[in-house]
């Protein structure tokens, strides 16, 4: 029995009778994710920047707490370390002389308040730093060096990534159904992936609803790609009967087109557009890729198959493992005739 259950994603068409009958809501605008329409394309936003932001801001914050937190402490103890200190020196001073501290008679203990500070009468970062972790290890020196140390190491190794993925995480492009050309496509880091509308599968659970598409990899192969779509923009959980209402408009805009399904304007563009620094740029090759991606769906069939039923075959995702499977089972029968022979 298989430990992690396999996903196979089934064919729009299998729900699209039920889909084109769904009643839309009128004068309403679009079910989220879908950010634009007009009477050529309808667009569908990920939830990428909003699980970003309900991610990298808030351990960010937390980090960044920590990391005030400890130098902000250690710096209160540097200053209040070396006021005592000098209140220490200040008071030998005026009970034995300003001159007790050059005296051969003065006592190491006194002698060692003394010695904290340098010629301008300020104790030093380094010099508080040996006293803090070094001359006081038997009352916790030890322990405050391995607690800095480990906190120090743990805001160094996620405070600069988090940083760096909040500036640089780009929103990631739409995923576009072109009605006139009956395709679905969108980019991802210079690679386009596409598919045409007949031939789309979708899978839905209850945290997201995957739609598969395809793409060429670098050595000309075709590779599946999921475009991940969580209408309650929620990352963990947003339910199946969420996606319902986005599948519906969809199917019957690139049925009927925009006049059934939005017939209050000729075009409609979302303001919900969550803050990031750069995006996903359109690759220079945009046309090229597509086409390739297409002209490949049509002359190879290298989809899952299907049964009567139109339901994805467990065998065609898993292919290369029941040939593996055949090749063990092939050396253990020779290996038995070997015996037996």
């Amino acid at each position: 029995m298989a430990l992690i259950k396999p996903i196979y994603p089934i064919p729009l068409a299998n729900k699209l009778k039920a889909l084109l009958a769904v009643k839309l809501p009128r004068g309403e605008t679009p079910p989220a994710p879908i950010t634009y329409v007009d009477d050529n394309i309808c667009k569908l936003s990920n939830n990428s920047i909003k699980a970003r932001n309900m991610g990298i801001i808030p351990a960010l914050c937390m980090v960044s707490f920590i990391a005030f937190y400890q130098i902000a402490g250690f710096y209160s103890m540097w200053k209040s370390t070396e006021e005592s200190m000098m209140k220490m020196v200040d008071f030998y001073k005026k009970k034995h002389g300003e001159d007790y501290f050059l005296s051969p008679n003065v006592e190491p203990v006194s002698k060692s308040f003394y010695d904290m500070f340098d010629e301008n009468g300020k104790m030093s970062l380094s010099r508080y730093m040996h006293y803090h972790y070094y001359e006081t290890a038997d009352v916790g020196g030890t322990f405050r060096l391995k607690r800095d140390i480990i906190l120090s190491i743990f805001i160094i190794l996620t405070l600069p990534p988090l940083l760096y993925f909040l500036i640089f995480f780009k929103r990631q492009a739409p995923m576009v159904f072109d009605r006139n050309r009956q395709i679905v496509y969108h980019w991802y880091k210079g690679n386009v992936r596409a598919q045409h509308f007949k031939d789309l599968r979708i899978h839905e659970d209850s945290q997201m609803m995957r739609i598969q598409t395809r793409s060429l990899g670098k050595r000309g192969d075709m590779r599946w790609a999921n475009f991940m779509v969580q209408p309650r923009h929620n990352p963990y959980y947003n339910g199946k009967d969420a996606y319902e209402p986005v599948l519906a408009f969809i199917c019957q805009f690139m049925e009927y087109g925009r006049e059934h399904v939005m017939p209050q304007c000729e075009q409609w563009q979302s303001n919900d557009k969550p803050f990031a620094l750069f995006d996903d740029e359109k690759p220079k090759d945009f046309e090229q890729q597509l086409n390739a991606v297409l002209t490949h769906l049509s002359e190879n069939d290298t989809d899952i198959p299907l049964d009567k039923d139109n339901l994805p075959l467990s065998t065609g995702m898993d292919m290369s493992m029941s040939m593996r499977l055949r090749r063990a089972q092939s050396r253990e029968s020779n290996k038995d005739v070997d015996k037996n022979g």
